[in-house]
């Protein structure tokens, strides 16, 4: 009898024993998830399907990663249709990777007056090359097309912060939240669901190993707006664990846009930057990453300490989703105000941030981040969609960047 009892104690422990491991290692799982944007088509482009997105987005599906950060321009003007298919043939079938978009500058091009400029400048410039696709040798059309782009970007900027604050929250509900397949898109009615009715910005919580780590979406169009900046400040203070941040606008930038945008103070994404950056990179608000596009390139900037270790917050701008790509802008780059973070690297390349968060029994969390893509040299042609999906394939990827960081409870 005692022997039998004695038996039963020692498989009830051993039971429990193999419950706690197996239930352990399932809760210990790590956290995968991937980052880019910018896939837009360009100009000559519009209405085309977004072949080379595609072929990104299907190396990303056969990740399978949890979830996607995806940092903007999704469109060249108005071409949601040629976005969502790619988002519902990769990320909506099988099994379903949520992916949470930032509004960019591109989803922000709208209005019967646009679209009629946009028309005439298109045009114009199919007009202006011969079956070649050389410069006609008239200087008439190229004259029109420079007024037709002036007249353009004036429009742009007479948009009033309401006008773009409402038409923000149109593309993100309307244009996008309301289009995906409703199955698939319950992730996205979920985080939107806790947001004003005005509000294109929210963030959601993530777990490693019951670690927490908090998301927040900006969006970087609407750098003056006060109820964006103070839900921002309410997020930092109710949470003090780790945070990534993701928006379209860059904060530090040597690409074209930094030579441009960030040079002039009176732009938005300068304005962006003077007054969110100071703010990320408070330590006391335990920002680990940035995460942005804009510029269609891969950089990584950061400060170093003393000893050498790398110091929180990085930056990383990841534009490499399918719209042509630049390289680094042509002006003084040392002019350009970085807070005393240094550029790592600028490779321009068609890529995607691949990230893991894993944790160390529950007491640590770190990031491992790797950019996977083709690189490509700007001064010469990118290959035609075709030869680029044929490239773009799991086994050619090259490692572009690597690092690990270790992330403050």
């Amino acid at each position: 009898m005692r022997n039998q009892i004695k038996r039963v104690h020692f498989l009830t422990h051993f039971l429990y024993v193999l419950l706690f491991l197996f239930s352990h290692t399932l809760y210990a799982e790590p956290l995968h998830f991937i980052a880019y944007g910018d896939t837009r088509n360009d100009i000559t482009m519009r209405g085309k399907p977004q072949t080379k997105h595609h072929s990104i987005a299907r190396v990303i599906r056969d990740a399978s990663p949890d979830f996607i950060l995806f940092s903007g321009d999704m469109i060249y003007h108005n071409e949601f249709g040629q976005f969502l298919e790619v988002i519902n043939r990769n990320y909506g079938k099988e099994k379903m990777i949520p992916l949470y978009p930032v509004i960019g500058n591109h989803e922000l091009i709208f209005g019967e007056k646009v679209d009629i400029l946009i028309e005439k400048i298109s045009k114009e410039m199919a007009a202006a090359h011969n079956a070649q696709g050389q410069l006609s040798p008239h200087s008439k059309p190229a004259d029109n097309v420079l007024l037709l782009w002036n007249e353009l970007f004036q429009k742009l900027a007479s948009f009033t912060e309401k006008e773009l604050k409402l038409r923000s929250r149109q593309v993100l509900c309307e244009e996008i939240r309301d289009k995906l397949n409703p199955s698939y898109a319950l992730y996205l009615r979920e985080v939107l669901a806790k947001t004003t009715e005005q509000q294109s910005w929210y963030s959601f919580m993530k777990e490693v190993d019951g670690l927490k780590i908090q998301f927040i979406a900006l969006n970087s169009s609407l750098p003056d707006d006060e109820e964006q900046y103070q839900w921002f400040l309410n997020r930092l203070k109710q949470f003090s664990g780790p945070k990534i941040i993701f928006g379209h606008y860059p904060f530090y930038s040597i690409g074209f846009h930094g030579c441009t945008d960030l040079l002039n103070s009176a732009s938005q994404a300068a304005r962006f930057r003077d007054r969110y950056a100071a703010i990320c990179n408070d330590i006391a608000h335990n920002v680990a990453l940035v995460i942005s596009g804009h510029e269609h390139n891969y950089q990584r900037f950061s400060k170093v300490d003393k000893t050498g270790q790398v110091q929180l917050p990085v930056y990383l701008v990841s534009g490499g989703g399918g719209a042509r790509l630049s390289g680094q802008g042509r002006c003084d780059t040392s002019k350009i105000p970085l807070d005393g973070f240094q550029c790592i690297m600028l490779t321009p390349a068609y890529h995607f941030v691949e990230i893991v968060a894993s944790s160390d029994n529950r007491k640590n969390v770190r990031l491992h981040c790797k950019v996977l893509g083709l690189r490509h040299d700007v001064t010469t042609n990118v290959p035609e969609d075709d030869a680029f999906a044929r490239q773009f394939v799991k086994n050619n990827l090259e490692i572009i960047d690597e690092f690990t960081l270790g992330l403050h409870k």
